[in-house]
């Protein structure tokens, strides 16, 4: 099934001039992943960022420049294929970026409804929080406002709601207000990555017992 939903142009921008946080990052990474034409368009921003660079003049570094990134990149995870992770039949088909991320004993699926887990990552992030969100076949999501801007990224299976249907790949954004309530297909969970500025709030009778349970956590 074709890519349908992108990131728009500014987003590409910001993304290929490196200007956005590494939650919202992760979020275009994975689009990528899926998307040639979208891995087209960073290809030639960065290209063209690379062409710009070389009529700037160098700026110099502090003598301590070099050890610092050094110092930065011994702290960064070992890749997944590296490590001894644990994970589930549908955690392993996840794409290569976002198995980097998880733990490695593997996800840890938190309770939100019956149709519904969560599971966070952490990417040293203090403004949106990262996760992973399951719906299981043929379930609902309860139907939901939205309070900040959300992007989703379905990651595995799809999902539908009164906008239309949504297939891997697909990158949606979400803004202030908006209103849907998502449904996995019947034939199989739907896996999909979503940065969250503000913590979404549950419309209709269950709001006062699970809205509390939708808290975000940067991280």
């Amino acid at each position: 099934m074709q890519v349908s939903k992108h990131p728009d142009n500014e987003m590409l921008v910001d993304y290929a001039a490196g200007a956005l946080g590494p939650a919202v990052c992760v979020s275009i990474s994975s689009h990528l992943n899926f998307c040639q034409e979208c891995r087209g368009k960073n290809s030639e921003l960065s290209s063209l960022g690379g062409s710009f660079l070389e009529t700037t003049a160098p700026a110099e570094l502090s003598s301590g420049a070099l050890n610092e990134v050094l110092a930065c990149l011994d702290q960064v995870a070992s890749p997944a294929e590296s490590r001894q992770q644990v994970l589930q039949e549908d955690e392993a088909r996840l794409p290569q970026l976002v198995k980097n991320l998880l733990p490695d004993h593997g996800l840890k699926w938190r309770f939100l409804t019956p149709a519904l887990r969560i599971s966070r990552l952490v990417v040293g992030e203090d403004h949106y929080e990262l996760a992973l969100h399951k719906i299981k076949a043929g379930g609902k999501a309860p139907d939901h406002g939205h309070n900040g801007l959300e992007i989703t990224v379905v990651l595995q299976g799809s999902f539908s709601d009164s906008d239309g249907v949504y297939h891997e790949g697909d990158f949606l954004v979400r803004q202030p207000g908006d209103v849907h309530s998502p449904t996995a297909s019947a034939n199989g969970s739907c896996i999909c990555l979503s940065v969250s500025e503000a913590p979404i709030k549950l419309v209709g009778p269950i709001k006062r017992l699970l809205n509390p349970l939708f808290s975000i956590t940067p991280q």
